[in-house]
């Protein structure tokens, strides 16, 4: 299938390779840390926190990221960034096994595990185009996103059975490892050296240099305001799985696995027939839908209190969720200079960051009016939030 053909490049081979394994570890830590979290507290607010200590590092450095990603060997950073994520993740299992591992401790580690992290997602995307040929440029990205997506599906169901099988502890141990042959994978690859991006400017000015050229740029401003918007009301949603699997669904881990999986499995069917949908659908066209569609499906959710059917809409959520990323990840990739390739992408991805405010709102929701009733209220300020970016940005610029 075309879009695989970017596997026929040795390093880019080797690149997804090593970010699909790291991906899957991910998922099964996620999954594990957030069930246990949730066990030892019983608080919709602290899987807030949790989630606020993980994505306020992306906000706060994410933008100097992009700025040291445009400076430096990209190869590099994003290779140290997986070996030194490991002492976070190990420290955790150590306080585990221990048996005195409490929830402040969670949420110190996961800050700097998150922090270590900040500027991988950057650091690998920004790498895309030296990858593989331009041609092949909307394969490369489809296909970083379907492992990712892939890692979803695979990562939450291993996770939600491996808390039965070796405990949290154990899932902890298994994304170290992850970690460390992702790190040896990396070091496999072979880049042309290329000159440093730096302009001599300072920190602050190159980041600004970056913004300028986005808000310059109405498609990438408009589908970046949008995926702030999505990130902040409806991105962190995972982060309440566990409160609609015992106290909506009433399932257990298992049940918890599947709900976390479906939206990966939507999302990798999603992005095999997104070809096909470009070719029908101009990319603006993509974006209004997919950005309005997200939390629609995700409001529909909320009003389920059948696991299968709750399953199936996730899925329809995650395929629109990853059509909308990517897009306007493409759009980056083809649009923004080279020069300027990891400042706008850092941009467009401090809308992970977000995600801090979206841990902290959502939670708000939740403990105010419950799990159901409160994504569904968020979900509803995501629609009418996108909709007004979409038109006022986009609405008389039709090409």
């Amino acid at each position: 299938m075309r879009v695989f053909r970017s596997l026929l490049h040795k390093n880019y081979a080797l690149f997804w390779s090593s970010d699909l394994i790291a991906s899957v570890g991910q998922f099964v830590r996620e999954v594990a840390l957030y069930w246990l979290a949730y066990e030892i507290t019983g608080s919709a607010w602290a899987l807030g926190i949790l989630g606020f200590c993980e994505a306020a590092p992306r906000l706060l450095f994410g933008a100097v990221g992009g700025v040291i990603v445009d400076r430096y060997d990209r190869l590099r950073l994003l290779t140290g960034i997986q070996f030194i994520c490991c002492l976070p993740v190990v420290g955790l299992a150590i306080l585990y096994f221990m048996g005195i591992l409490a929830f402040w401790h969670m949420a110190v580690l996961e800050t700097l595990w998150a922090t270590i992290r900040s500027m991988n997602p950057t650091a690998g995307q920004s790498m895309l185009r030296d990858l593989v040929p331009e041609s092949e440029l909307m394969s490369a990205v489809s296909l970083y996103s379907i492992g990712f997506n892939f890692a979803r599906i695979v990562g939450p169901s291993i996770g939600g059975v491996l808390i039965l099988w070796i405990g949290v502890g154990g899932c902890l141990v298994i994304y170290a490892v992850s970690l460390l042959i992702s790190a040896v994978e990396l070091l496999g690859i072979r880049l042309a050296t290329r000159p440093s991006g730096s302009t001599g400017e300072n920190v602050l000015q190159e980041f600004f240099a970056g913004l300028r050229y986005v808000a310059a740029t109405p498609m990438i401003l408009a589908s970046t305001l949008a995926a702030y918007v999505i990130s902040i009301f409806v991105g962190t949603y995972t982060r309440f799985m566990a409160v609609f699997a015992k106290d909506v669904l009433n399932v257990g881990p298992d049940g918890l696995g599947l709900l976390m999986a479906a939206p990966g499995v939507g999302a990798v069917l999603s992005l095999i027939v997104l070809g096909a949908l470009e070719e029908r659908w101009s990319r603006r066209t993509l974006l209004w839908v997919s950005a309005k569609a997200t939390p629609l499906l995700l409001l529909l959710f909320c009003l389920s209190r059948n696991l299968w059917l709750s399953v199936f809409l996730l899925g329809l959520f995650g395929g629109m969720q990853i059509i909308f990323r990517t897009v306007s990840r493409l759009i980056i990739q083809v649009e923004a200079p080279r020069e300027l390739l990891g400042r706008v992408m850092s941009v467009f991805l401090m809308d992970q960051g977000m995600r801090s405010f979206g841990s902290i709102v959502m939670g708000a929701f939740v403990a105010a009016f419950g799990a159901a009733l409160g994504l569904a209220l968020t979900s509803v300020a995501s629609m009418t939030l996108t909709s007004l970016t979409f038109w006022r940005l986009l609405g008389t610029n039709k090409k």
